[in-house]
Parts: C-alpha cells; sequence; structure tokens
C-alpha cells in the first residue's frame, strides 16, 4: 500500500516534499510482527526523473518484502517485520533537505537515495544532523567523503569505469567527437563535466551543453547540435523522460550519429525514444551487469514475489543490493535508530549480494573514503539495429 501525502502550503512548497508512505509488500509471517524495522527511499518519483525514484523504490520494496516472507530481520532476539517509507524528492536540493526531515519524523534512520546531485546536495548536511545513514546513488563529486561519514555510495561514478567503458563504444562506433547533454545544476554539471573529460582523455573530441532542467521543446539545441557534426551525443546526466524528447527530435532532424548513456536507464530511453526500430545505434552502461544470470535470478524472483514486471530501469537492481546490505547492517547493530551503530557494521562488513556474490569497497582515491560499492557492470550497445552481447566488466576494490 502505499498513501500519497498532500504538499504543504504553496509559500512553503519549493522545500517541501510530495511525500510517499510505502508498505513493503509480501506476506510476513507471525515471527515478524512483534517489531518494526524502517527503511527510507528518496528520489525523484515524479517528473523526467521519476523512473529513477520509482526503480529504487521497487528494489527497495523487493527486499523488505523478501525478508519479511522469509520471517524478517533477526534484531538482537526478535524477528522484525521490514516497513518501507518512500519520499519524492523532486529532483531539488530542497526536496532532498525537506526528505531527511520527515525522515526523522518518522524515525527512519536507515535510507536509499537520494538519487540525484541536487537531492544529494540538501540531503547531506540535514541527514547529517539527523544522524542519519544513507546509500546514495548520484554523480555528484562530493556525493561522499569523510565529512560525512555516515554516507555511502551504492554505484560507481564515472572515473571508476568511465575510460574503460568510452574506450569500449570508441572502438566499438569509430568515435572522433562527441558531445556530453546535462541539465544546467549540479546534477548535470558535475557528471557531465567529469564525463566530458572522460571522452577528451580517451582521444575522443568532446564538448559539452547545458540546459534548464524541466525543458520539453529540445528543437533549438538539436539544431546546434546537428551543426557541430559530432559523431555521439551523450544524455547521460538528463532525466529519462528529457533524454528521450532530445533523442526524438534529434533523429526527425536526420542526425546519423550515435547516442550514449553511460548511467541508469538506457533502456528506458530507448523505448521514450521510440525504441530499436528509430534508435538504431546506441550504447550504454548499466551499473549492474543485467544480462547475467545472477541478476536474472533477481528479476526472477521479483516479479514471483512482487507479481508484475521489474522496472526498467536498472536501478531496481542496485537499490535492491543496496537494501539488502542496510538490513544485514542493521541486524548486527542491533538497532535501525542509530545512524551511527549501522555505518560502524558497514565498515567492517565486506559488501556481499545473495546474487552477484562478494564485492567489496572503494573510494579513497575519488573521495577520501573507502564507502562505495564495487560490483561489477555492464556494457551495452545496439549497433545498425542489432542488439549485441552485453560486456560485463569488473570493477576493483580498494
Amino acid at each position: 500500500m502505499t498513501v500519497n501525502f498532500m504538499n504543504r502550503k504553496k509559500a512553503r512548497a519549493a522545500a517541501t516534499a510530495t511525500l510517499l508512505l510505502g508498505l513493503c509488500l509480501g506476506s510476513v509471517p507471525v515471527l515478524a510482527q512483534d517489531c518494526e524495522v524502517k527503511l527510507g527511499t528518496v528520489g525523484p518519483m515524479t517528473g523526467g526523473g521519476a523512473s529513477w525514484g520509482l526503480s529504487e523504490k521497487a528494489g527497495v520494496e523487493f527486499e523488505a518484502a523478501w525478508v519479511n516472507a522469509n520471517g524478517g530481520v533477526q534484531v538482537g532476539n526478535r524477528k522484525c517485520k521490514v516497513k518501507v517509507v518512500a519520499v519524492d524528492g523532486l529532483s531539488t536540493v530542497a526536496g532532498g533537505a525537506a526528505a531527511s526531515n520527515y525522515f526523522a519524523s518518522e524515525k527512519v534512520f536507515a535510507i536509499n537515495g537520494p538519487v540525484l546531485s541536487t537531492e544529494i546536495t540538501g540531503f547531506k548536511p540535514v541527514s547529517k544532523r539527523n544522524n542519519q545513514v544513507n546509500f546514495a546513488t548520484g554523480f555528484a563529486k562530493d556525493v561522499i567523503g569523510p565529512d560525512f561519514p555516515l554516507a555511502f555510495h551504492k554505484i560507481q561514478s564515472p572515473p571508476a569505469w568511465g575510460p574503460l567503458v568510452v574506450k569500449t563504444a570508441k572502438d566499438r562506433f569509430k568515435l572522433k567527437s562527441a558531445v556530453v547533454l546535462g541539465p544546467n545544476d549540479q546534477g548535470g554539471t558535475d557528471a557531465g563535466s567529469q564525463l566530458a573529460k572522460i571522452y577528451n582523455d580517451t582521444g575522443v573530441k568532446t564538448g559539452t551543453e547545458w540546459y534548464q532542467r524541466g525543458t520539453t521543446n529540445f528543437g533549438p539545441i538539436a539544431t546546434r547540435i546537428m551543426s557541430m557534426n559530432v559523431d555521439a551525443v551523450d544524455v547521460t546526466t538528463m532525466p529519462p523522460g528529457e533524454a528521450g524528447i532530445l533523442i526524438k527530435q534529434l533523429l526527425e532532424a536526420g542526425f546519423p550519429g550515435v547516442f550514449a548513456r553511460l548511467g541508469a536507464g538506457g533502456d528506458v530511453v530507448i523505448k521514450n525514444s521510440g525504441g530499436i526500430e528509430k534508435v538504431k545505434n546506441f550504447y550504454w552502461f548499466d551499473h549492474v551487469p543485467t544480462e547475467d544470470p545472477a541478476i536474472k535470478k533477481l528479476t526472477a524472483d521479483y516479479e514471483r514475489l512482487m507479481k508484475g514486471p521489474v522496472p526498467d530501469n536498472a536501478l531496481v537492481f542496485n537499490a535492491q543490493m543496496a537494501a539488502e546490505t542496510m538490513l544485514k547492517a542493521i541486524s548486527l547493530a542491533g538497532t535501525d535508530q542509530d545512524g551511527e551503530k549501522i555505518a560502524a557494521e558497514l565498515r567492517k562488513m565486506t559488501p556481499e549480494s545473495r546474487y552477484l556474490g562478494k564485492a567489496g569497497w572503494r573510494g579513497k582515491a575519488q573521495y577520501g573514503i573507502n564507502q562505495e560499492f564495487s560490483f561489477p557492470v555492464g556494457f551495452n550497445y545496439i549497433q545498425d539495429g542489432k542488439v549485441g552481447h552485453q560486456v560485463k566488466l569488473d570493477v576493483s576494490a580498494e
């Protein structure tokens, strides 16, 4: 069951998140009914980036349902039911800050997300005051760091995998030039600038193009891109809905090159753009190897337990792994009400997914702290209208 909370007064609308309270699905054995463990999840659940937040919400709800169906999570001498509290971060700084405060009011101290860099910027300082531990998703250059010891990262940012992925794309599509597009806020410029540098360092001459988040007509930008004569258009940091609009307009204008998305949501963007029959050359990156038998098993478990298809956006899998890890840490800490204790247990453990197996921690070189998962990733491509075999890429721990 999901409950929608109404926005507050218009005078405070910019600082208010649309709040969704999700009670986890699945059967709940009697043993798991004498106590309750809360997991939060926050990300954009409306607007052009909704597929990001909703897929993450689905991943956390699946893990809660799986745990509940198997007797609950052990906390001390009790088995506890897992409850999911979901908040729409609205893709904004204010939305991220409001989400942390709402979680605090609901006594939620273990959180999946935020997703976007803008949401993370608002969330981090407030969650630090609220003693909340979280697994963020975005590509912000400071998504984790020593100043925020309760912040963890469930995916890797472009510097971790970018050089290998871009070289793979360059060799396959014979790329010489590209342009990276994104919103003109931290959610776009942080990762977009990182990606442009990686392209350039790999020998692909690349520029950037920024636009106002929420744009629905990309005609002027499409015209500029057509005049650039680039081989590839990278829409990694664009919300999937907006990326689909841009690609449609570029295809209508006759763009002959390749499209790219080096981040979650490639499948969604292709679908929004008209499908494989329209988008004939496209390469994208997933934060897990989605064709791996282990992820196929996760998908089957999801569809069996949740009685519906797994979301198109592959972040659902990363959210599940983060929720699984967080619940293990809560069990070891003996509480879901103390972010510091939960974080301490996370640091002690070796990350391990019941699907993908063991990984490790990384992040020291990039962020100054080893609190980022090192699970493998996947490179996907469509070439001349044909879907190629996914390439699994390992990410090293530190």
